[in-house]
């Protein structure tokens, strides 16, 4: 298959088989290359992305061929799979994606292996064929849905984290937050330890002991960030560690630069990782780009548009939006005139999103875009109608909406966009921002 028929393929894969559980993951994992390098799993509603960037760029930083592997992609399939931060070529991805389909795709491929997996299943085969074939020495797995039953879990981590826990994907994961953290909390391992979050955390350590972990640390019961004279600082409980950029984030990027910084540390403690950590931690901040949490496209892209910037947020969960709008409401830049592209997938928590955005944006400066990439995309109208916001800010497509917010934010304005990460993803491409997708390292890029 040439990279169009592979990606077409590879897609429609959860057509042919969806299923819970890791048996069959496992099967196939025990025909794989044996996993020897050390690695960790990263879970979580929010944040989890953000984290996994950040440690992967740590190690990497120590001199280790690092595997970076998340989910979802906001452009490219080959977001999913890094080497030492950047993308895997596409000849790859598409030689060994070719290789995994024809043994994991079903019945109908040639050399079907008789052991069928799912969609998510068959990236996280591929990514881990492409470590085996670059001799990765740590590899960075970030969890998909939940954590119990994520294809990850079939993986056997040095080092656990979760980075927070709030209602997402409630169908599947529960409907209280303490069910959801039990979920994630499946990847815990016995002798490891277990890095968290601030949310949920007796629910987390009850879990953590009942699993036989190493340890159980979380933010702000056993470390936490604390302000000493405009810095902003990790507390560790023994030392305090700077880290410098920390002041330019808004507060939910500083809790997870804190969380993958701690866990650092512990993976340092406990053999995982070895080297001058102390030399790059300060600095990490800054070095390490993901795209998609309050992020500034370049000036030219909003230049093109009229305004004074554009502003990128993936939030599409209460807590994301939550947080979202906090951020923009504690930006220095606030009081500047300012514009929401925003849609949503229907089966998201929108009536309680939604009046988020009214804390910091007038209805008139919402303007509600279609979504190609998902068919789970609300039209606009409809968003419309169950926000209650006018039909009028409904556009018939992404530039209606990018030039009426232009219009309406002025050239002094502010655009953002918010509220589904396929929006994003195809607002990136109309922006013309898809290199900055290319590394996760914000200093060598």
């Amino acid at each position: 298959m040439d990279a169009e028929q592979f990606y077409a393929r590879l897609f429609s894969q959860n057509e042919r088989i969806m299923k819970f559980g890791l048996e069959a993951i496992g099967k196939a994992l025990m025909r794989e290359a044996p996993v020897t390098y050390p690695h960790i799993l990263v879970a979580g509603t929010n944040g989890k992305g953000q984290v996994s960037a950040l440690f992967a760029n740590a190690v990497h930083a120590l001199g280790y061929q690092t595997g970076l592997f998340t989910s979802p992609h906001l452009v490219a399939f080959r977001e999913r799979i890094r080497i030492n931060g950047r993308m895997l070529l596409e000849e790859n991805i598409i030689r060994i994606g070719n290789d995994v389909l024809t043994e994991y795709g079903g019945t109908e491929m040639p050399g079907y292996s008789g052991i069928a997996l799912t969609y998510f299943e068959c990236c996280l085969v591929i990514a881990l064929r492409a470590f085996a074939q670059h001799h990765i020495q740590f590899g960075v797995f970030e969890v998909g849905l939940g954590g119990r039953l994520d294809a990850t879990n079939a993986l056997a981590p040095g080092l656990s984290i979760i980075t927070s826990i709030s209602r997402d994907h409630e169908a599947y994961l529960g409907h209280e937050t303490a069910q959801i953290a039990r979920e994630k909390a499946g990847i815990m391992r016995r002798g490891c330890p277990v890095i968290c979050g601030r949310q949920e955390i007796e629910t987390l350590r009850a879990e953590a002991i009942a699993r036989g972990c190493s340890s159980f640390d979380a933010l702000d019961d056993t470390f936490g960030l604390v302000r000493r004279n405009g810095a902003i600082m990790l507390d560790t409980g023994r030392e305090l560690i700077r880290l410098t950029g920390a002041e330019d984030m808004p507060g939910y990027q500083q809790d997870n630069l804190a969380v993958a910084v701690f866990a650092l540390l512990k993976a340092a403690e406990c053999g995982l990782i070895s080297g001058d950590l102390r030399g790059i931690l300060d600095g990490l901040a800054a070095r390490t780009r993901w795209v998609g949490r309050m992020w500034t496209c370049r000036a030219d892209a909003a230049q093109k548009l009229g305004v004074r910037k554009v502003m990128l947020d993936g939030a599409h969960n209460p807590d994301g939006v939550h947080a979202f709008v906090s951020a923009v409401s504690q930006r220095a830049d606030n009081g500047t005139p300012k514009a929401l592209v925003v849609n949503s997938c229907g089966d998201k928590a929108l009536e309680d999103m939604f009046p988020l955005y009214l804390a910091v944006f007038d209805p008139s400066a919402i303007f509600v875009v279609p979504i190609s990439a998902t068919k789970r995309a609300m039209a606009p109208a409809d968003y419309c109608r169950r926000t209650g916001l006018s039909e009028a800010q409904a556009c018939h497509s992404l530039a209606e909406g990018l030039s009426k917010a232009a219009k309406c934010a002025g050239s002094d304005g502010i655009i953002y966009i918010s509220g589904s990460l396929y929006l994003l993803g195809e607002a990136i491409q109309a922006l013309g921002e898809t290199e900055m997708l290319d590394t996760i390292d914000n200093i060598t890029a």
